[in-house]
C-alpha cells in the first residue's frame, strides 16, 4: 500500500514537470517603440515672381534739335515716368514742324512734338494727325537778330528785312499772320531758305541774313553763351499783334485708334514731367544738361534760363486752372480765325478736327494703381 502512494506521487511529480515544460515562458515586453525621428515640413512652393511686363518701345519725335523746352521729355526718361506706364521711350531730334506732321501722319514716327498751327495746315491738306496735348498755349515765335544790327525792331522795318527760314519751318504760318494783320504779304520781305536749324542762326550771325524766327525761350540765349555775340528779339506777339497755340504732342490718327491706352499713358507721363520740372526747374536744368543737350553748349544756368521760360507759356486765360496739357476749344477757333483772316488759310468747320482732350489726365498725372 505505501509501496502503491510512493508511485502514485512520483507519478504526479513527473506530471506536473511535464505540464512545465510545455508552457513557453512569456516573452520579455518589447521596449517601447522610439519615436520617429521628426521629419521636416514640407515648404511650400514659392510663388513664381511674374515675368516683368515688356516695355512697349515708342520713338517721340521732336520739333527742333534740342533746347530748354524739350527738357521736361527728357526729365520723363530719366525720372521713369515713362517706364512707369510701360513705355520705353526714345527721344529723336527733328528739323522743323512741317517735317514732323509729314513724319507723323506717314507712320514713319506715331508720336512727336509739333506747333499748332502747322499741324492744322497738314491737317486741312488731309495729313492723319491731331494734337493730344497742347504744351505752349502761347506762341514765343519771335524775329531774332544780333544786338548790333537789330532789325526788324518795329513793324515799319519789316518791309525789306532778310528772314532766314528753313523747309516746314513752324514759324510760316504765325509770321504770315503776322503780315497779314499788318498788310503784308510775303513778298514784302527777302526770305533766305536754308538747310537746317543751325543754318539760320549762322546766317544772322554771319550778316546774310537780318533775323530769323525762333523762339525767344532758347535761341538767343545760347546763342549769347556760345558765340559771346550780343543777341536781341522781338516777339510776334507784340510786333504784329497775334497770337496761335503753339507747341503740342501730336499722333497719327489711325495709330492713335488703335492704341488708345499707349497715348493715354504717353501724354499722363508728359504731364507728369512738365508738373514736375515746374515745381523742381532747378533739377530738370540738371538732368537736361546731363544729356546729349550738354554737347550743344547747355550747361545748368543756361538750360534753367529756357526752362524758366518754356514755363511762362503753359496756359492761355481760357485754360487756367485746367490740367497741363489741356486746350480750349475758344483758343482754337482764335487760331483759325486768325489764320484765316491773315495767313490764307481755308478753315474747318469743326475745329475738333485738330484736337482732343480725351487723353488729358487730371492731377497728380500717376499711373492707376
Amino acid at each position: 500500500m505505501k509501496k502503491t502512494n510512493l508511485l502514485i506521487v512520483l507519478s504526479l511529480l513527473a506530471l506536473l514537470l511535464a505540464v512545465a515544460a510545455c508552457v513557453a515562458p512569456a516573452a520579455p515586453a518589447a521596449p517601447a517603440a522610439a519615436p520617429a525621428a521628426e521629419q521636416p515640413a514640407a515648404e511650400e512652393p514659392v510663388a513664381e515672381e511674374p515675368a516683368a511686363e515688356e516695355l512697349v518701345p515708342l520713338d517721340f519725335r521732336l520739333n527742333w534739335t534740342l533746347y530748354g523746352e524739350h527738357a521736361p521729355f527728357f526729365l520723363g526718361v530719366e525720372k521713369g515716368f515713362y517706364e512707369d506706364e510701360g513705355l520705353d521711350v526714345n527721344i529723336l531730334e527733328g528739323s522743323g514742324s512741317g517735317t514732323v506732321v509729314k513724319l507723323i501722319g506717314n507712320g514713319t514716327n506715331v508720336i512727336g512734338y509739333a506747333d499748332s498751327a502747322t499741324m492744322m495746315r497738314g491737317v486741312s491738306a488731309g495729313v492723319p494727325v491731331k494734337a493730344v496735348a497742347v504744351t505752349f498755349q502761347s506762341s514765343p515765335m519771335s524775329f531774332i537778330y544780333r544786338e548790333d544790327a537789330a532789325r526788324p525792331t518795329t513793324i515799319e522795318e519789316l518791309p525789306g528785312t532778310k528772314v532766314a527760314i528753313t523747309a516746314g519751318d513752324a514759324s510760316l504760318s504765325i509770321f504770315e499772320a503776322c503780315l497779314g494783320a499788318n498788310g503784308l504779304t510775303m513778298d514784302d520781305v527777302e526770305l533766305i531758305q536754308v538747310s537746317n536749324p543751325q543754318a539760320k542762326e549762322v546766317a544772322v550771325l554771319e550778316g546774310t541774313s537780318d533775323t530769323f524766327l525762333g523762339y525767344f525761350v532758347d535761341q538767343p540765349m545760347r546763342m549769347e553763351k556760345v558765340t559771346g555775340v550780343d543777341i536781341g528779339w522781338k516777339q510776334l506777339t507784340e510786333l504784329c499783334g497775334v497770337n496761335t497755340l503753339s507747341s503740342a504732342i501730336i499722333a497719327n490718327n489711325f495709330w492713335a485708334e488703335q492704341n488708345p491706352d499707349l497715348v493715354e499713358k504717353f501724354v499722363r507721363a508728359s504731364q507728369r514731367a512738365w508738373q514736375y520740372t515746374l515745381e523742381h526747374p532747378e533739377e530738370a536744368a540738371e538732368i537736361f544738361a546731363a544729356t546729349s543737350a550738354g554737347d550743344m553748349g547747355f550747361d545748368v544756368p543756361l538750360s534753367l534760363a529756357e526752362i524758366e521760360g518754356s514755363l511762362t507759356l503753359l496756359h492761355t486765360p481760357n485754360s487756367e486752372g485746367k490740367p497741363i496739357g489741356w486746350s480750349s476749344m475758344d483758343d482754337w477757333v482764335s487760331t483759325q480765325q486768325t489764320l484765316e483772316q491773315y495767313a490764307s488759310f481755308k478753315p474747318e468747320e469743326d475745329v475738333n478736327v485738330f484736337f482732343t482732350n480725351d487723353f488729358i489726365s487730371e492731377p497728380p498725372y500717376e499711373p492707376p494703381q
